[in-house]
């Protein structure tokens, strides 16, 4: 892979991350985790990348009381990266998705030790707190005919995952055809008019539009979630998915599940894509990654 490719990877995880990478030397790239601006990771990229792993130069803490062992942190970001390399395959967007359930479970069990610092506990959930939508609705839970019937005129044209259920928060995608952003916007406003998809906490979305001449538009929203947008427009670009919008409702059911969410929000848009046939099933898997030319 050349620098130029390298940067091309950066530049796809900056859409998803957005100022989560800085350059602060040739090849060497400082990575703070999704939200969170107190931990710092500096990686060396080498000039073969992704044949040779990148390194980790340092982990810097600027919250001892959040993350007070930077030595343990160094050598468990080392161990990701280690997991997540494989020789020929850039790494970086497992990288973060490891980075993120590794950081999660840290500060959980940080939050269990009393000698921590108050406030913790606080900090860890903030990220998974619901918007100002309705959040104690009784009814938000999804059972299949009784949505379909509900909103049957909101979901004309939609293709609908299966509900996915985890905690007390529930999760459905939506896939529709577009061909224009114009389309995209339009088609999103109506879906949104749904009694229930409007209480949703979350409606994260991407969209992804090829035109006959070759112009191609894309574009993201996370909806309050950090990063969901991103990480399903990373979905539909693995997918190769063209001529699409997906949008992912989240109905939080006041227990915080973590990392799971976001498997969670990519099943449900993986699921609502294949149903609507907007990709061709030799690219039905997601697990390709772009391999040096």
């Amino acid at each position: 892979m050349t620098v130029e490719d390298l940067r091309e990877e950066l530049t796809a995880i900056d859409a998803i991350y957005p100022g989560c990478i800085e350059e602060v030397g040739p090849q060497i790239f400082n990575l703070s985790p999704p939200g969170d601006d107190e931990l710092i990771i500096e990686l060396s990229f080498p000039l073969d990348y992704p044949d040779i792993k990148p390194d980790v130069i340092a982990v810097v803490s600027k919250n001892p009381s959040k993350y007070p062992d930077e030595r343990y942190l160094e050598k468990s970001v080392n161990d990701i990266v280690l997991k997540v390399f494989r020789k020929g395959e850039v790494c970086l967007f497992d990288l973060f998705t490891e980075l993120e359930e590794f950081l999660y479970k840290y500060e959980s069990n940080q939050n269990e030790n009393p000698e921590t610092a108050s406030g913790t506990n606080e900090e860890v959930n903030k990220a998974e707190e619901p918007d100002t939508h309705e959040t104690q609705e009784t009814d938000h839970f999804i059972d299949r005919k009784t949505f379909d019937i509900q909103v049957k005129d909101p979901l004309e044209g939609w293709t609908q995952s299966d509900p996915i259920v985890d905690r007390g928060s529930t999760f459905v995608g939506f896939a529709r055809q577009v061909h224009s952003v114009e389309d995209a916007e339009n088609y999103l406003e109506i879906l949104k008019t749904d009694r229930k998809i409007s209480k949703a906490n979350h409606n994260m979305l991407s969209w992804r539009i090829k035109r006959d001449d070759g112009v191609q538009y894309q574009d993201c929203d996370d909806d309050g979630e950090t990063a969901a947008g991103g990480r399903i427009l990373h979905l539909l670009t693995m997918m190769d998915a063209w001529n699409v919008i997906v949008v992912v409702s989240r109905w939080f059911g006041g227990t915080h599940i973590g990392p799971d969410r976001f498997k969670h929000i990519n099943s449900a848009a993986r699921d609502a894509v294949i149903k609507g046939n907007f990709v061709a099933a030799d690219k039905n898997s997601t697990g390709k990654k772009k391999k040096k030319k």
